[in-house]
């Protein structure tokens, strides 16, 4: 199965200029997944200190108008995030768009960080689907959006629930890209998946930065591709024999605690040393 991962403009409309250069790049890998980056289409509304319900409006119209375009990639599946109205909250959604079955919500962002250039916890609520497996073409897949990589434990979580491929979605900055690399990479020895991320790159109209890099990282943490500005579409091939295999190494088969009640039935002898 070949996935592909991108760096991409950092406010783009479907059907610009910006668009169609990611269209042909991602085209000419003839990927079976592309993963785009965290709320492709449009201006990085997060960059505001007060939210402004009709910018936010704009967003989610940005996002449904990019969202008819994506079968203009080329790919059976294509992963992203969008904004959208969720239960009259707006909400940064994770989703899986398949060419046959159309667009399936599968989780929505919980985890907000609130500073300059990032005042998210100030846009978007928590919406109620969260942290759930979805299948992608017989590629189990969960979604970390950007900040949530950060949370090991929902990392370990999807391994534990059977999926191949964790998706990392990010519009993240230049400066700390080998923090985010460190992330990835954790994210994928900790459950024993594949884990890709694909981010927003170049400077905005408010002259906001991001830093690109996109990655693809294998179950034991190794990298497989990088994306950079000369080279901002990239593609590696997911085996999911090689993630069944990985998740009876180290770490990932150590037990994790007992739940409530369970406490205290095993003694610190009983299987050795702790």
């Amino acid at each position: 199965m070949r996935l592909v991962v991108c760096e991409a403009a950092p406010e783009m409309v479907a059907g610009d200029p910006s668009w169609r250069a990611l269209v042909e790049a991602v085209r000419r890998h003839g990927p079976d997944i592309v993963l785009l980056n965290e709320m492709p289409f449009g201006a990085w509304i997060a960059a505001g200190e007060r939210s402004d319900a009709a910018v936010a409006a704009e967003s989610c119209r940005r996002h449904d108008d990019g969202l008819r375009h994506l079968g203009d990639l080329g790919a059976p599946v294509v992963l992203g995030t969008r904004a959208v109205t969720e239960s009259g909250r707006t909400v940064n959604q994770g989703f899986v768009w398949d060419a046959d079955r159309g667009l399936l919500p599968v989780h929505t962002k919980q985890f907000f960080p609130d500073e300059p250039g990032y005042y998210e916890a100030r846009w978007f609520e928590r919406g109620e689907t969260r942290f759930h497996v979805a299948s992608a073409r017989g590629i189990d897949v969960g979604f970390l959006i950007c900040t949530e990589v950060w949370f090991t434990e929902w990392a370990r979580h999807y391994g534990r629930q059977g999926a191949h491929l964790i998706v990392v979605p990010r519009a993240t900055p230049k400066a700390s890209i080998d923090n985010w690399r460190t992330a990835i990479r954790m994210a994928a020895m900790v459950s024993g998946c594949y884990v890709a991320s694909s981010n927003r790159a170049g400077a905005d109209s408010r002259g906001q930065e991001f830093g690109g890099h996109g990655w693809i990282v294998d179950p034991n943490g190794q990298i497989l591709a990088e994306t950079a500005a000369e080279q901002p579409v990239v593609t590696a091939e997911i085996d999911v024999e090689r993630v069944a295999a990985a998740k009876t190494e180290y770490p990932r088969y150590v037990e994790d605690l007992p739940k409530k009640g369970d406490e205290g039935r095993r003694t610190p002898t009983e299987g050795g040393a702790e």
